[in-house]
C-alpha cells in the first residue's frame, strides 16, 4: 500500500467518523437540558471538523490538479490533464461557493503558512522534503506575503459580512497560491497579485470606514427650542 493510497484510506475513515457522530448527534434524543445543550456543542464541533476537512480536500484537490493540468506536476495515470482541469475548476467553484463560511479561519491558515515558511527558510529545502532546495530568499519572502495577508484578513470575523470584492480578492489569494506552487518562476508574482489584491479591497474598506466616522462625528445633533410661554 503507497502513501496516497494510505492517506486516502485515513481520510476515509476520519470523514466516516465525522458523518457517523453527526448523525448521532442529530438523530439522539436527549431528555435534559444539559443534554440538549452537549448535542448542540458535538453538532457545532462536527460542523466545524467537517468544514475544514471538507476545505482540506477542496483546497488540496484544486492545487494538486491544478498542477496537473498545468502540466508542471508529474501526470497521473488515473487522472488526464484534460479532466485534472475539470475537477480543478470544479473544486475552485465549490471553494468560491463557501468563501463566506470559510473566510473567518482564512487568517489563521495563512498564519501556518508564516511558520512553514520560516521552517523552509531556516532548513534550506522544502517542507517535509530534504531533496529538494529551496531558496531563503524566496522562503522569505513568502512569509512576509503570508504575514501582510494574515494582517489585512483579521477581520474577517463570524460575524463579518463580505462584500463582493472582498470575495473576489480571496479567491484571487487561492488561485495565485495554486499557481505559485505549480510553477516556481511565477511564485512570487502569483502570490504578491493575491496580496495586492487583498490589501487593495482592505485599504477601500477602512477608507470607507473613516469617511462614515467622519461624517457621523460633523453632522450636528438636532436642538430643540424651548417650550414658547404665553
Amino acid at each position: 500500500m503507497n502513501a496516497a493510497t494510505l492517506a486516502a484510506l485515513i481520510l476515509a475513515l476520519v470523514g466516516g467518523a465525522l458523518v457517523s457522530a453527526a448523525l448521532y448527534a442529530l438523530f439522539g434524543k436527549p431528555s435534559t437540558s444539559r443534554g440538549k445543550n452537549r448535542k448542540q456543542e458535538v453538532i457545532n464541533g462536527f460542523q466545524l471538523a467537517g468544514g475544514i476537512l471538507l476545505g482540506c480536500v477542496l483546497m488540496g484537490s484544486f492545487v494538486s490538479l491544478a498542477g496537473i493540468a498545468f502540466g508542471t506536476a508529474p501526470p497521473s495515470p488515473v487522472v488526464s490533464r484534460p479532466i485534472a482541469g475539470i475537477i480543478a475548476v470544479a473544486s475552485l467553484t465549490f471553494i468560491a461557493l463557501m468563501v463566506q463560511r470559510w473566510a473567518k479561519h482564512f487568517a489563521g491558515w495563512i498564519a501556518w503558512g508564516i511558520l512553514n515558511s520560516l521552517i523552509m527558510a531556516s532548513s534550506g529545502h522544502l517542507l517535509n522534503n530534504p531533496a529538494i532546495p529551496i531558496k531563503r530568499s524566496l522562503a522569505l519572502t513568502m512569509a512576509g506575503l503570508c504575514f501582510v495577508t494574515v494582517l489585512v484578513t483579521r477581520q474577517f470575523t463570524r460575524t463579518y459580512k463580505l462584500h463582493l470584492a472582498e470575495k473576489f480578492a480571496l479567491i484571487a489569494w487561492i488561485v495565485g497560491f495554486a499557481l505559485a506552487v505549480n510553477v516556481e518562476q511565477f511564485s512570487v508574482p502569483a502570490l504578491a497579485m493575491g496580496t495586492f489584491a487583498l490589501v487593495i479591497v482592505w485599504l477601500l474598506h477602512h477608507s470607507k470606514s473613516r469617511r462614515l466616522t467622519h461624517r457621523s462625528i460633523q453632522r450636528p445633533e438636532p436642538t430643540s427650542d424651548p417650550p414658547t410661554q404665553y
